[in-house]
């Protein structure tokens, strides 16, 4: 008697923010629609209600993420929460002494409306990053994409 096994093996996309992706989103790349399509859901808020040059969605699969999207393609993701895990491998609620003692070489500058810092971590090429804010000592939020998306500090702007 033969016996056939078929085993389905399932890629599923580490969820850990980068800079150039989270899950299966890859930034520059990945279009909302195609992301909508790909997940199974519409993106909140929904069309009608968002700014097409540039506004930020939300996905029930990715709950502690939100995505920047500029013209139709995500070009940024942001968490605030400490189970985002990054490519970096700092978690919000990590101290900035804490950062600087791992990573001496990042790039440190003064936050723009409180007391406070982003620590820039730049890929080789420039292109992309991963930004981190500190307030009163502690990381509080992560975000990572294209720049220069990534860096703006007042939503798509």
């Amino acid at each position: 008697m033969l016996l056939l096994v078929v085993l389905t093996v399932t890629w599923r996309h580490p969820q850990v923010l980068s800079p150039k992706g989270y899950g299966m989103v890859r930034f520059g790349t990945t279009t909302l629609s195609d992301m909508e399509k790909k997940l199974g859901e519409q993106a909140e808020p929904p069309a009608w209600q968002r700014d097409p040059d540039c506004d930020f969605v939300i996905f029930a699969a990715y709950p502690a993420v939100s995505f920047m999207v500029q013209d139709g393609i995500v070009t940024r993701a942001d968490a605030e929460d400490v189970i985002v895990p990054n490519s970096i491998g700092i978690k919000v609620g990590t101290t900035l002494e804490e950062v600087l003692k791992r990573f001496p070489s990042v790039v440190v500058e003064d936050h723009a409306y409180v007391d406070g810092h982003y620590l820039i971590f730049r890929s080789k090429d420039g292109n992309r990053a991963v930004v981190f804010e500190e307030v009163e000592g502690k990381i509080t939020c992560v975000r990572a994409g294209l720049k220069p998306s990534v860096e703006y500090i007042e939503g798509c702007q």
